[in-house]
């Protein structure tokens, strides 16, 4: 049997060159993965996944955090300015109309409202119990959860002090 070139087939496989040049042209590689390489990839998208799935609750409970600080710091200053005032100059009972005190404070919070109860203690005139209750709504949720949106303090005041 003879090839295009003149040489036969048998001497055509028992060249070495040849034979091995022959194989090679069957079996070129195609570039692709590995299964190693498409493993790893995978194994770092789902870290990365992981960081920015974590840091986005761990940035959310940080701003909540936020918000509860600053409403007891606000609610903190309320009681505090309440009991430098004389017994017969505290305020009356507000209900429940929002208070504009602290408003550079409470501009930070979302939709607050500082409400204040004046009332006496077990009836006793000489006796005011005094709440002051700080809230706020989160934008995007219809009414935030008691716990993370109001803050609440108490305090009484004796007619002759402490």
């Amino acid at each position: 049997m003879e090839m295009g070139s003149g040489t036969s087939l048998t001497s055509h496989f028992n060249n070495p060159v040849s034979h091995f040049q022959l194989r090679t042209s069957f079996h070129r590689a195609r570039p692709a993965f590995s299964l190693v390489e498409i493993l790893l990839a995978l194994f770092i998208v789902a870290a990365l996944l992981t960081i920015i799935l974590t840091s986005a609750g761990t940035l959310k409970t940080g701003y909540r955090s936020n918000l509860q600080s600053l409403a007891t710091k606000i609610a903190s200053r309320d009681i505090e300015n309440l009991r430098k005032m004389s017994f017969a100059s505290l305020p009356a009972d507000t209900g429940s109309t929002c208070l504009s005190d602290y408003a550079s404070d409470l501009s930070k919070l979302p939709n607050p409202c500082h409400t204040r109860s004046v009332t006496n203690f077990q009836n006793d005139v000489d006796i005011k119990q005094i709440t002051t209750t700080i809230t706020w709504y989160e934008t995007g949720a219809q009414q935030c959860v008691l716990s993370t949106c109001i803050i609440k303090m108490s305090t009484l005041i004796y007619k002759n002090g402490l």
